[in-house]
């Protein structure tokens, strides 16, 4: 697969996502309890692209990804960052956090543009974060789909 052809795959993932949300949502599924309704998975996707959009020119430059070797560490660390996005989108309309989630996947994608073909091979941080993204979309996008009010 091509790098663009991966770029075109990252970008349809968030619009089947993005999509996904607003017809759950109109669906009248919310969030209910610590399961996340439509605007809190939008959010979260959202936070970890703006997040992306500094943390993978450090990787390319060199810079080691911030990973923990305990499994345990990575994800009390990613639910911190998680709820931190939740909370901080407050209660901004599904409207508005999926023009966020669009902005920042749409600069992520001009930014994976520029970087060489090098980076999109498999067994890359590059490539293999695009792919990791793209099923993390398509398993929200499901859990969005059976979701019930």
């Amino acid at each position: 697969m091509s790098k663009e052809q991966l770029l075109q795959e990252l970008a349809e993932a968030f619009e089947q996502l993005i999509g996904t949300a607003i017809e759950a949502a109109q669906r009248g599924v919310t969030r209910q309890g610590d399961r996340w309704g439509p605007r809190e998975t939008v959010a979260h996707l959202a936070g970890w692209e703006v997040m992306a959009t500094v943390r993978i020119p450090k990787i390319v430059a060199g810079m080691p990804p911030l990973e923990f070797a305990d499994e345990t560490q990575q994800t009390v660390m990613n639910d911190a960052i998680n709820a931190t996005i939740v909370t901080m989108i407050g209660e901004q309309p599904l409207d508005t956090v999926c023009g966020m989630l669009r902005q920042a996947y749409q600069r992520d994608v001009e930014m994976l543009r520029k970087l060489d073909e090098t980076f999109f091979q498999p067994g890359e941080y590059v490539y293999e974060r695009t792919r990791s993204v793209i099923e993390h979309c398509q398993e929200h996008s499901q859990k969005l789909v059976l979701s019930h009010p």
